[in-house]
């Protein structure tokens, strides 16, 4: 992952895998052993101030955003005495551009043992090498810096010190066991763990983001990369721990495969994940809270008194390590096929996954929109944004042989569950968010909300409506203490700060439809068919408008609380905006019925 591609962004990329392994068969074993490399070379040149993104006097840190276009008319106005000359503010010189190039060097050996005709083994060993080839400019900038990691101790950032080489280990072992000896009844599973990758942006943006550092453009003499870029400084710092490891997750699963009576089938398997190394994003720059505000959550100051050095706004944003997260799957599959062509299936599955870090995304922008309770520094553990809680599937097919030469099949296909499909822009899990800096951390938009068991525990100012009318505080508690009964979640977590996404979208349903008619001849020796397909997704949106529509939170719902001020002690004040229900329709595709039409030759 990486930036959006724009004019301000160009990624190029190469990638370059070798693997090799050996096996050697000795009696009931197999062993193989093996290496694979991978290597990952990018060139990044993402000059988001350039041509298109300009701080605009007297408020910095917004970029170039207008509420209108008059505004934006007015403001491009020379008979306008704050006209803004945007050809000025282009930039000028070499582009912004690194190259970055990272691997991964691994080597494995593995036993697959047959211990009895009933009862096989499989275990061994792998160990994967993260290496880090680029060699970043000494950043005497980054050293200099006054910096807290999460824990609120002192301590130095170093941009351009890259973790060192770690071998990360990782053992495994599996079985599969026949317990009744005639393969109806098989226990399987094994235990693990499993290395991935980095996104690798966030080691880009360690490279592309040194600060200030002295010994860079346009403090210090080019230092040419490619295509008339240069290293150059930057207005953020990003930075990985010395220790930072590559995600490490151990995995436990455990399964039964059982023959039913009557020709069915039926599976239940469990899976269990523990992060070893998860991976978390803090913001080196923050100060140390100045009070705590009453719902227990910690205080930074606001923005211009947030930051521990003086940089309006800039961040050191740093790559940490934590074992806290895991994921729980339980799902069951039930199958069975009918002498007379019609085969069916059933299944279930259930999803529990908690993290501490949002999703992917820029390193600056990880910290900046993850929704937190209280320390931004140590996220919570809360739910992870993908995944459904619950989801089951039934799906049947039925076949119809009318003659040598023609044949029908019908399939339906049923889904329901708890959640939604995941989205960059949402549509599975929600957090309830403050419209403001509560937590005065510098960052709006992303500090959860406190659910107040009554009117006691929240503070509101009158308002003057789009409409003109006043709404007094009496009557914007009534409207919130509304709002909070008609949602669920809401409702059960009175009196509590809300969790990072805790709201999940509600039950869906959908059935889809599949018709193929076949009909075959001969042309020679050769047997011809064309196969007209009839696919009618979404089949109840299609029988009636109000069946098969989805639901998603409401924009409006997700932040229905807008910060005011502080009052004389200290406390925020709000206003309620929000809505009187949580839920809207979809109006996506997901929730409406499409119709296509198929034809396929095929030859025998």
């Amino acid at each position: 992952g990486h930036e959006p591609f724009s004019i301000n962004n160009i990624l190029d990329q190469d990638v370059l895998q070798l693997t090799n392994n050996f096996s050697l068969f000795a009696g009931r074993h197999v062993l193989t052993v093996g290496a694979n490399y991978e290597s990952f070379s990018f060139f990044n040149s993402f000059n988001i101030f350039r041509h298109g993104v300009f701080f605009l006097p007297p408020v910095t840190g917004i970029g170039t955003t207008f509420s209108s276009l008059q505004e934006f008319l007015n403001a491009t106005d020379r008979n306008n005495p704050n006209f803004i000359d945007f050809r000025r503010l282009i930039g000028s010189g070499p582009f912004k551009g690194e190259n970055i190039h990272v691997g991964q060097l691994s080597f494995y050996a593995q036993d697959e043992f047959l211990a009895t005709d009933r009862l096989s083994l499989t275990y061994g060993l792998r160990a994967d090498l993260p290496v880090y080839f680029t060699d970043p400019v000494d950043n005497p900038f980054s050293r200099g810096l006054r910096a807290l990691d999460e824990n609120r101790n002192t301590e130095v950032v170093d941009q351009s010190d890259l973790p060192g080489a770690q071998v990360l280990f990782s053992p495994r072992v599996g079985f599969n066991w026949d317990v009744t000896g005639d393969r109806t009844t098989q226990l399987r599973g094994g235990t693990g763990i499993f290395t991935g990758r980095i996104p690798f942006v966030w080691f880009g943006n360690v490279i592309s983001n040194p600060g200030a550092n002295p010994n860079l453009f346009p403090a210090a003499d080019p230092i040419p990369t490619k295509k008339d870029a240069v290293l150059q400084q930057s207005f953020d710092l990003n930075a990985m721990v010395k220790d930072f490891k590559w995600p490490q997750v151990w995995t436990t699963n455990l399964a039964i495969d059982k023959v039913l009576p009557a020709d069915a089938s039926g599976t239940l398997e469990i899976i269990y994940g523990k992060d070893i190394n998860g991976i978390f994003m803090r913001n080196a720059d923050l100060v140390r809270p100045v009070r705590t505000l009453a719902d227990g959550r910690p205080y930074y100051g606001g923005f211009g008194n947030n930051e521990l050095n003086a940089d309006g706004g800039a961040g050191i944003y740093v790559i940490d390590n934590t074992s806290d997260g895991y994921s729980l799957s339980v799902s069951a599959q039930l199958r069975k096929r009918f002498d007379f062509g019609l085969d069916g299936m059933v299944s279930y599955a259930y999803t529990e996954a908690k993290n501490r870090l949002k999703s992917t995304e820029i390193a600056s922008v990880l910290w900046q929109n993850q929704p937190v309770q209280g320390d931004p520094n140590n996220p919570e553990l809360a739910h992870s944004e993908f995944g459904q809680r619950h989801r089951f599937v039934a799906a049947a097919t039925y076949s119809v042989d009318w003659s040598e030469t023609a044949r029908t099949q019908f399939g339906l296909v049923f889904d329901a569950g708890e959640g939604n499909r995941f989205s960059g822009a949402g549509g599975n899990r929600y957090s309830f968010l403050y419209a403001g800096d509560v937590n005065g951390d510098g960052q709006g938009g992303n500090d959860l909300i406190f659910i107040p068991r009554d009117q006691s525990q929240i503070r509101f100012d009158s308002f003057v409506d789009g409409n003109g009318r006043t709404v007094s505080a009496a009557e914007q508690w009534s409207r919130l203490n509304r709002f909070i009964e008609q949602d669920k979640y809401l409702r059960n977590h009175r009196g509590e700060i809300s969790e990072r996404f805790g709201l999940i979208n509600p039950w869906y349903s959908n059935i889809d439809l599949r018709v193929l008619q076949d009909l075959a001849f001969a042309i020679g020796t050769k047997r011809q068919t064309v196969q007209l397909n009839l696919d009618v997704l979404n089949l109840g949106n299609l029988i009636n408008s109000d069946w098969g529509v989805r639901k998603v939170a409401s924009p409006a719902a997700l932040s229905p609380l807008r910060l005011v001020r502080f009052d004389t002690s200290g406390q925020p004040v709000f206003n309620f905006t929000g809505p009187t229900e949580t839920f809207i329709d979809d109006p996506s595709i997901l929730s409406r019925w499409q119709v296509q039409f198929g034809v396929k030759y095929i030859v025998n």
